[in-house]
């Protein structure tokens, strides 16, 4: 279970680093990458942990996550937003994450309490 948060956590700092393709400014692109991460987070908390260690593949939603971070990335390269300037976004938005359940939980903690690339 260990491995899967450290999966999650690391998928959701290349998300951190990343822009958005609909957004405009560097502000929008972390809020756009929270977003992503969020729905991690959603769909985290809707499974058991039976579920988690019968995962055979990668979920779905990650996979969409590392698409999306992608596509956000080149968004921020467009834009001229700095890794630094991202950090800084991203850790004002830590607290907008939340999540109902234990596993989402304890990504939003680890992320509330290191912040992305801390």
């Amino acid at each position: 279970m260990r491995k899967l948060f450290i999966l999650l956590a690391a998928l959701g700092l290349v998300a951190a680093a990343c822009g958005g393709d609909s957004a405009g400014s560097c502000e929008s692109v972390a809020d756009d990458a929270i977003q992503v991460i969020q729905e991690v987070i959603d769909e985290l908390d809707s499974l058991t942990l039976e579920e988690l260690g019968n995962l055979d593949e990668e979920p779905e939603v990650i996979q969409n996550m590392e698409k999306r971070a992608d596509e956000l990335q080149a968004q921020a390269n467009e834009l001229g937003c700095s890794d630094s300037e991202m950090e800084e976004l991203l850790n004002a938005r830590v607290g907008n994450l939340e999540a109902d359940g234990m596993f989402g939980g304890l990504l939003v903690e680890e992320l509330e309490s290191g912040g992305f690339f801390e």
